[in-house]
């Protein structure tokens, strides 16, 4: 049973990797641009994602392009669609706050017919540092799109404005509680106690006192910052606690 599941994912995963190039999905104000990639035949499941400083929605699909890999056979399964939120503006700090943030995801999760439940929030970096956020938009007053958060390289701290809206109510009382998580980080980061693996351990304690429930912690012991994604094992061990 157990190999059998394992194959299962590696399948999907050869199957996203054999994907139509990008679609661009304009923002609901049309000023900015979202990523799509999305392999041909039925999609599984999603991965929604936040890019991080200075980041754009393109590079990110590229990013999740590599880090699936895999050949291009399909499964019965279906297979992982990726869509990437374009939150950056483009110069200086115009970065979308939360209640935008999560304003384009439900308008691109809509054009693409994405169910609730059927798609995990991942951010990186700075996206991560905002996806604690946007997750208690989304479990404790959004439409529930998310069975699964993923916070990559960005520790909660908990002077940040978006952290402490959480921490004074705005999304609600307890918006985090019963949502599930996955940590990543990399050993080698430049910024241990900001975006490394001592600041996401510490993170990892928060969401739990927060009612929230942290299924994995991973840690990279060869790479730095990004690095869930620059080990397709990560990747894997990513999917086999979403798609179980």
């Amino acid at each position: 049973m157990r190999r059998a599941f394992w194959f299962s994912v590696a399948l999907i995963l050869a199957a996203t990797a054999h994907a139509q190039p990008a679609q661009e999905i304009p923002s609901a104000d049309g000023s900015l641009t979202h990523a799509a990639w999305k392999p041909a035949g039925r999609i599984e499941r999603w991965i929604v994602s936040l890019h991080g400083t200075g980041g754009s929605a393109k590079r990110d699909i590229e990013v999740w392009r590599k880090s699936l890999g895999g050949r291009p056979e399909r499964t019965a399964q279906g297979a992982v669609g990726v869509l990437a939120i374009q939150w950056w503006r483009g110069q200086g700090d115009a970065y979308l706050p939360p209640f935008e943030i999560y304003r384009e995801i439900d308008f691109a999760a809509s054009k693409l017919d994405i169910k609730p439940g059927n798609a995990l929030l991942h951010g990186f970096s700075r996206g991560s540092a905002n996806v604690y956020a946007v997750a208690a938009l989304d479990n404790g007053r959004g439409r529930k799109l998310f069975s699964l958060y993923v916070a990559s390289s960005g520790g909660a701290a908990l002077d940040y404005p978006p952290t402490r809206a959480i921490l004074d109510g705005r999304f609600g009382p307890r918006p985090l509680a019963g949502t599930r998580w996955i940590t990543a980080c990399g050993e080698r980061d430049p910024n241990p106690e900001r975006d490394g693996c001592p600041a996401m351990r510490r993170t990892g304690s928060w969401l739990k006192d927060q009612g929230a429930i942290l299924l994995d912690a991973i840690e990279d012991p060869q790479f730095g910052h990004g690095a869930l994604q620059l080990d397709p094992r990560n990747t894997t061990r990513l999917l086999n606690l979403f798609l179980r």
